[in-house]
């Protein structure tokens, strides 16, 4: 994976040079305080992404108390709600691979209008247009497959060595995510949420290393100019690859006091989620009028099995690869784990990686020949409509005496529109 080989070969840099200065910075040093920081004239738009509560019921109510009846307008199968759930990774560069499979699956012609979208990282870019439906494709393909790397990041190597964030600065992505995500699409997706649908993305809070939900429909709804820079800034951070990318500073207020955080990578704290609030999922019915059918797709922008590679003896070739393996075992239990809850809930679980025989390399962390590959076999593997039923190396339920799958009515049994 290009991202994590060049965040460890700057981190070795940061490391060996032994820098003096830092990021001018008012933090929160209290883990107490940081309990109650919230967004200036933002309250409630979001919350930890780590909390297991006692009561999940009382919880999940108190997080959704303001927010537009969920799943108001999803269709109806046998008198239930359909609640269509996709979940993107993170993955770096691999996110071409997400935006493609979403443009396959339109193609195929039964994509879903999903009730719940959540992002982390790569997943974060691609999230709020997948959201808004395939009227978005035309703009993902743009956005992963048509920009070189000077157009997303720039290098900073001097910056970075001597007491700076990262090596390379942003500012490309940001004008990039400022071109796409303006108030007309802020609107779109205000109209969206109201509809009862939801768009959540992960950061990381660097400061008290925990992952951080944001709902961003809640942003959406302010219909304000701070309203659109903190949305840019969530989808920034959530892809800041740390020292690769700077860090995002977001105020925020606390005990009537200003502050700021640190946010980075979500995909450092969380590849890949589902759900706002760690609870199982008969925790949510009461939000429906009646038990809804829930099926999950997810999305990983990356392959979930082993890839063979001859790794040099060096130092940096080393430590990458290892951090590589760590992060993909790290998200395959993730994705366990999701699979596992959608079993005790009785969802419907779907699965797709990056195939184990594409074998396009780069060193590049945006390198427009690789993704417009992977773009490609993305929309090859949205078409076929074949998705894993449990993640891969895991048995499927249901073998060797173990307890079956429930079934699903018709005609969402085979896991497609």
């Amino acid at each position: 994976m290009p991202r994590l080989h060049v965040a460890v070969t700057l981190i070795f840099a940061l490391v060996l040079t032994g820098c003096a200065t830092i990021m001018t910075r008012n933090g929160i040093s209290s883990a107490s305080l940081a309990e109650t920081a919230e967004i200036p004239g933002m309250p409630g738009v979001r919350f930890w992404g780590d909390e297991v509560p006692k009561d999940p019921i009382a919880e999940i109510r108190r997080r959704t108390a303001h927010m537009p009846k969920l799943g108001k307008h999803a269709r109806t199968v046998a008198g239930r709600k359909v609640v269509d759930t996709l979940a993107l990774s993170g993955g770096g560069s691999d996110g071409a691979f997400g935006a493609g499979v979403l443009a396959g699956w339109t193609k195929r012609g039964d994509r879903p209008e999903f009730q719940v979208v959540t992002g982390v990282s790569a997943g974060a870019i691609i999230a709020p247009f997948a959201f808004l439906g395939p009227s978005e494709d035309e703009k993902l393909h743009a956005i992963w497959t048509q920009y070189k790397q000077d157009q997303v990041a720039t290098p900073e190597i001097l910056s970075g060595l001597f007491g700076g964030p990262a090596l390379s600065s942003t500012a490309p992505l940001q004008n990039l995510i400022a071109h796409y995500v303006n108030e007309k699409f802020l609107d779109r997706i205000a109209a969206q949420y109201k509809r009862g649908r939801i768009l959540l993305v992960l950061t990381t809070n660097l400061d008290a290393q925990r992952p951080v939900v944001w709902n961003m429909g809640e942003i959406a709804l302010k219909r304000s100019p701070q309203a659109i820079e903190l949305f840019r800034k969530v989808i920034l951070a959530s892809a800041a690859i740390p020292a690769a990318f700077p860090p995002v500073k977001i105020e925020v207020v606390a005990d009537g006091r200003m502050y700021d955080e640190l946010h980075v990578d979500g995909g450092t704290t969380r590849e890949v989620f589902i759900s706002p609030v760690d609870a199982p999922i008969k925790a949510f019915d009461v939000l429906y009028d009646q038990p809804p059918i829930r099926r999950y797709f997810i999305i990983k922008n990356g392959k979930a099995t082993p890839d063979q590679e001859v790794v040099k003896p060096t130092t940096l070739q080393i430590a990458g690869r290892s951090i590589s393996t760590l992060i993909k075992s790290q998200n395959m239990g993730e994705v366990y784990h999701i699979y596992r809850v959608a079993l005790d809930g009785g969802a419907d679980f779907n699965f797709l990686a990056v195939p184990p025989s594409f074998d396009y390399k780069t060193k590049e962390i945006y390198d427009p020949k690789y993704q417009a590959a992977l773009y490609a076999k993305g929309v090859q593997v949205g078409r076929s409509g074949i998705w894993l039923k449990h993640p891969p190396g895991v048995a499927p339920i249901g073998v060797d005496g173990q307890q079956p799958r429930p079934s699903l009515p018709e005609p969402l049994a085979a896991g497609n529109g």
